[in-house]
């Protein structure tokens, strides 16, 4: 109190006194603004679950916080909630389509389609299907690397089967063909 007036209270301290939280409108637009730029990075940009989107979508969530004058410590939390579900979420499809929690690296396995796929050890100058159809960018890994196989009008659409490619340079790919699966055993053994 200066002169028998009241201070307002600072912008760190104004939601501790017992006023439920409410969230500006204008937090609403920019957290809106940063989904759609996060969204543009990964699906139509084709960059995949990688560091740059989870640090697009943390950076631009703290911001949205901030502008909308939320507290400091609020924005902060903001940026490691998200940064840590981002990267969760990353690991989670790295290990279950890929096969392995490295961010770095060609994976061991790739998962599409319901096939899994295994490096089969030959390094090509490009991928080729031959007189079939051409081969274009399927996934990307989140270390990075560009997944070509066929697909069918989209994209993510299931093509026919065949082997995929694993770009792993500039002029190099990495053929992964499918598992054959283990025939089915019936009856006993040595029965014909």
């Amino acid at each position: 109190m200066v002169w028998g007036k009241p201070l307002p209270a600072p912008a760190d301290e104004a939601l501790g006194d017992g006023h439920p939280l409410v969230v500006p409108s204008r937090v609403l637009v920019a957290l809106a603004g940063v989904g759609t730029v996060t969204w543009t990075l990964e699906s139509v940009m084709g960059l995949g679950p990688s560091l740059l989107v989870v640090l697009v979508a943390a950076i631009g969530s703290a911001g949205a916080v901030r502008y909308g004058h939320g507290a400091r410590r609020v924005a902060v939390i903001t940026l490691l909630v998200v940064s840590l579900t981002g990267l969760s979420w990353i690991e989670l499809v790295n290990k279950v389509q890929y096969g392995t929690l490295a961010l770095t690296g060609a994976p061991p396995i790739v998962r599409w389609c319901g096939t899994t796929y295994r490096p089969g050890g030959v390094v090509t100058a490009g991928p080729s299907a031959g007189a079939g159809p051409g081969y274009s960018k399927i996934l990307r890994s989140p270390s990075g690397y560009d997944v070509f196989g066929v697909a069918l009008r989209h994209r993510r659409s299931c093509g026919a089967s065949g082997p995929l490619f694993v770009k792993v340079g500039t002029t190099r790919y990495v053929a992964y063909d499918p598992e054959t699966p283990m025939p089915a055993v019936t009856g006993k053994a040595g029965a014909p």
